[in-house]
């Protein structure tokens, strides 16, 4: 495995550093086709994203590794066999809007983007939606997450190498995409 120049501007935590290796080191076994590609997609090729403009641009793993990575920590409630237990998970990954911006959709001071959505697709053609509102104008915005790691290790075969989290859901189940392949940004159909 290639290693990157030390960037002396942004040193690595340890925690970060894990969740780059751990994906660099899956990457190729994840390779799907996703359902919004046309054309055999690279293999260092993690996600899709389309913007706006009705470009897709390719995002690979370094790209999202320029980004501020975040770690965090959900409690939950398991049943089993009658008791009750409560796990901790840590999921490691980027803020969707971080992601947005890296893919080239501008929000600010654009007045028309506020009626639009951001559609997440998994390699099995499962979506989910989220609006412009949730995203950029509530606090649901902050936990709404690409995940790249959970409890230290690269996510598995049915989980990844990406997925995406909704943290802030009643019901986290519906905005849970599991091997996470494209993000498309645009506007509501016209009535």
């Amino acid at each position: 495995m290639a290693t990157k120049p030390l960037d002396r501007s942004r040193t690595m935590c340890p925690r970060d550093a894990l969740l780059a290796a751990a994906i660099a080191a899956h990457a190729g076994a994840y390779a799907q086709p996703c359902p919004s590609d046309t054309a055999p997609r690279d293999a260092e090729v993690l996600l899709t994203a389309q913007v706006a403009d009705g470009r897709a641009r390719d995002l690979k793993r370094s790209d999202l590794e320029s980004l501020p990575p975040r770690q965090v920590s959900l409690r939950r409630a398991v049943e089993r066999e009658g008791a009750r237990d409560e796990q901790i998970l840590s999921y490691g990954g980027w803020l969707l809007r971080d992601v947005l911006t890296l893919a080239g959709f501008d929000e600010a001071g654009r007045r028309d983007t506020r009626t639009w959505v951001v559609e997440a697709t998994a390699t099995d053609g499962y979506r989910a939606v989220f609006s412009w509102g949730e995203l950029y104008n509530s606090a649901l915005g902050e936990q709404v997450y690409v995940i790249g790691s959970q409890d230290g290790r690269a996510l598995d075969v049915t989980a990844g190498p990406l997925a995406l989290r909704s943290l802030a859901d009643q019901r986290p189940g519906p905005r849970h995409v599991r091997n996470l392949c494209a993000l498309a940004v645009r506007p509501l159909p016209a009535r």
